[in-house]
């Protein structure tokens, strides 16, 4: 039978990615982002490091939201649960690849990055805004002619003159790109809305003993615990088999949003929305977990977003309660089997360091 651990380039990976991994089997040499300690606890726990592996997924999202009758309650987005998820799979197969192109056990500290893409009405929005305060703190005054209405109409014209008469007055003999042109902030990408890029990060361990801890699939394990808590699920006696997640897209119709007004009351149409899609989350974590044949899941987290954003200047109120709200619930864990090894976890003991200043004991009347 040949070893599940022998290493094999899958035919996903770019080749580029083909050359790094297999100069590092070559050189036996390690890239990690684990910090020293979580270096060190992870060796102590058996198993060491072989490199840092990722995946990416670039993804056309559409969202399409429902035309739903007056009083009917909010849904779920099917179409849109299923890209979301399918896009984040997508990306921790790739990093799952190259664990498996190193001959690894398991991915410890796994981190999921969401770049989104930049929505046309929403960076021109950002734009406006600092040169806003530019305009502002420079002196400059809008003139009535930009009506908060028209403002992707001509604002970039007047914000160019205005940033020439600067030049200008500041004596420059070429004109740098203005501030609110200069790319900051989160990494966003310009061809094409509704666009996001998944990225899944980890470094690829093995163990020293030779033991095998691929999971059921026969796959390295995934886990976003930390080296510290990777350690002690180790200690105790259990191991991960996987990184489970469920996700759910819920709409959440404006009528939902609000009561009548001057009432204090329960939004009960809008809470049991947000319950029913935290549980369809949580029950496709489950799904997964016992899929793997796992006995629990540690680390859980819950990750509520909410995706309405105004791109009016003339809403000044919330857009929500015109469009509705589009609300992603996304559970995510590392999910664990116990082991016949482990001692568990010895008792605290108190201590103190002889370092430590010891109190002082007044008398009674003592000032």
């Amino acid at each position: 039978m040949s070893d599940p651990r022998q290493p094999a380039f899958a035919a996903d990976l770019p080749q580029h990615a083909r050359e790094r991994l297999a100069d590092m089997r070559a050189r036996q040499l390690f890239t990690s982002d684990l910090s020293v300690s979580e270096f060190l606890l992870v060796k102590e726990a058996g198993f060491e490091p072989l490199g840092l592996v990722m995946g990416t997924s670039i993804y056309q999202l559409a969202p399409r939201v429902p035309q739903l009758a007056p009083g009917q309650p909010g849904c779920e987005l099917e179409g849109l649960t299923q890209a979301l998820y399918h896009a984040r799979e997508l990306a921790m197969n790739r990093m799952e690849a190259e664990a498996d192109a190193l001959g690894a056990d398991g991915i410890v500290g796994v981190r999921l990055v969401v770049n989104l893409s930049t929505d046309p009405q929403r960076f021109q929005l950002q734009q406006y805004r600092e040169w806003s305060r530019w305009a502002k703190r420079g002196g400059f005054r809008r003139p009535l002619s930009v009506a908060p209405t028209g403002w992707f109409q001509g604002w970039e014209n007047l914000a160019q003159a205005q940033w020439q008469q600067w030049g200008l007055r500041m004596g420059w003999a070429q004109l740098p790109v203005p501030p609110w042109v200069r790319p900051g902030g989160a990494t966003t990408y310009s061809f094409g809305a509704n666009t996001a890029e998944f990225m899944a990060i980890g470094t690829a361990v093995r163990h020293l003993g030779g033991e095998n801890y691929r999971n059921a699939l026969g796959k390295p394990f995934q886990s976003d615990l930390s080296g510290q808590d990777f350690w002690m699920l180790i200690r105790t006696g259990y191991r991960p088999v996987g990184f489970v997640m469920g996700n759910c897209v819920y709409y959440v119709p404006p009528n939902l949003l609000q009561a009548q007004p001057q009432q204090s009351c329960e939004l009960s149409a809008y809470t049991h929305a947000l319950y029913d899609a935290r549980e369809l989350a949580i029950e496709r974590l489950q799904d997964e977990a016992e899929a793997l044949g796992a006995t629990g899941v540690v680390g859980v987290t819950v990750a509520e977003k909410q995706h309405s954003f105004r791109t009016n200047l003339s809403n000044v109120g919330n857009a929500a309660l015109q469009q509705g709200e589009l609300i992603e619930l996304f559970v995510i864990g590392t999910a664990v089997v116990p082991t016949d090894a482990g001692g568990g976890v010895g008792r605290p003991i108190m201590t103190r360091s002889l370092l430590d200043t010891p109190p002082v004991v007044r008398e009674e009347g003592e000032e």
